[in-house]
């Protein structure tokens, strides 16, 4: 298996934080990779910047331009032109650590796992967060590490703090799908464990810094595409046997549903429909959500106001928010 590693960074419209991202990534430390950028059908200046970085660097960057199709379109894109026997998916808003690419191919070589990921920091526009912050370096068996898409110490179902082995991925013809809401990610994740006996997790070595842009969550509005991610928790729950990962899951199910219920209140949209979805979730897993020790008391709160007062809820959300 070649060493190459891939690098596929798909872009839409990030003339805002291009510049950081590829400062970061030209910066690596370890010079074992290609780099695939795929312009989704940017309309900003994302496609003459993309245009500038492959005249710069025409032996390490190549881009594709394609019509948009979203991100699971873009990454497959990148899949298919791939040349390495390794691929990462770092997002073009966020940025790295030097040692971003080396860390995790030192780690690809002294254990040989099917799968490495690493830590990262969560990155506010006033604060720094430690994702995981304790958790130490572990081999953990397939069982293992489907459990951890789910809990503390997390792998979390992120894409970008992964390193995947394209004969994997080839061999069992994963791409990421289109029809899994904003849980695209997770669902590759969970798809490509199904194929893999050892995993390395090491959220100590935080290389990456994921950027929370103020108000993502609801500046982004809600759409029927939020459904469409609990989708990929019910086809888990249809996939496994494991009880313990089903009332994992269920956990999530009701955690997203509180989530999912704080956007729609903050949008202008008035779906009926898509509201009383929300809700069924939230009162199908509520019970097991509230009897759950792990979740602190003042979550519990946050979904019994969610489910008694959603306007209440919403409210007080954003009041602690935006304090």
């Amino acid at each position: 298996m070649s060493d190459l590693i891939t690098i596929v960074v798909p872009v839409y419209n990030m003339e805002k934080y291009l510049h950081r991202f590829m400062s970061t990534l030209l910066s690596q430390t370890c010079d074992s990779f290609e780099i695939i950028i795929v312009d989704d059908g940017s309309s900003d200046n994302s496609i003459e910047m993309c245009n500038e970085y492959e005249q710069r660097f025409p032996d390490l960057i190549k881009v594709i331009h394609k019509e948009n199709g979203g991100l699971s379109s873009a990454r497959n894109t990148g899949i298919e032109a791939a040349k390495g026997g390794f691929v990462i998916f770092p997002d073009p808003d966020d940025w790295l650590a030097q040692d971003y690419v080396k860390k995790l191919m030192s780690i690809q070589k002294e254990y040989s796992p099917d799968l490495v990921c690493v830590g990262h920091f969560i990155e506010f526009d006033h604060k720094t967060v430690l994702a995981n912050e304790g958790a130490a370096f572990e081999t953990m068996t397939q069982r293992e590490a489907l459990h951890s898409l789910f809990e503390s110490p997390t792998i979390s179902g992120f894409a970008w703090n992964k390193l995947y082995r394209m004969d994997i991925i080839k061999k069992n013809h994963l791409l990421f799908l289109d029809d899994v809401g904003t849980k695209e990610d997770l669902d590759f994740a969970y798809r490509y464990l199904k194929y893999c006996d050892k995993i390395c997790f090491a959220p100590n070595e935080r290389v990456y810094h994921y950027y929370q842009r103020s108000g993502a969550a609801t500046h982004s509005g809600f759409s029927r595409k939020k459904l469409d991610s609990f989708n990929v928790y019910e086809k888990i729950l249809d996939d496994t046997d494991d009880d313990y990962l089903k009332y994992r899951v269920k956990l999530e199910i009701c955690n997203s549903a509180i989530n999912t219920i704080w956007i729609y209140k903050n949008s202008s949209v008035n779906d009926k429909e898509a509201y009383s979805i929300i809700k069924g979730y939230l009162n199908r897993y509520l019970k097991l959500y509230l009897n759950c020790s792990e979740i602190p008391f003042g979550r519990k709160i946050q979904a019994l106001l969610a489910r008694i007062s959603p306007s209440v809820y919403s409210f007080l959300k954003n009041s602690f928010t935006n304090a």
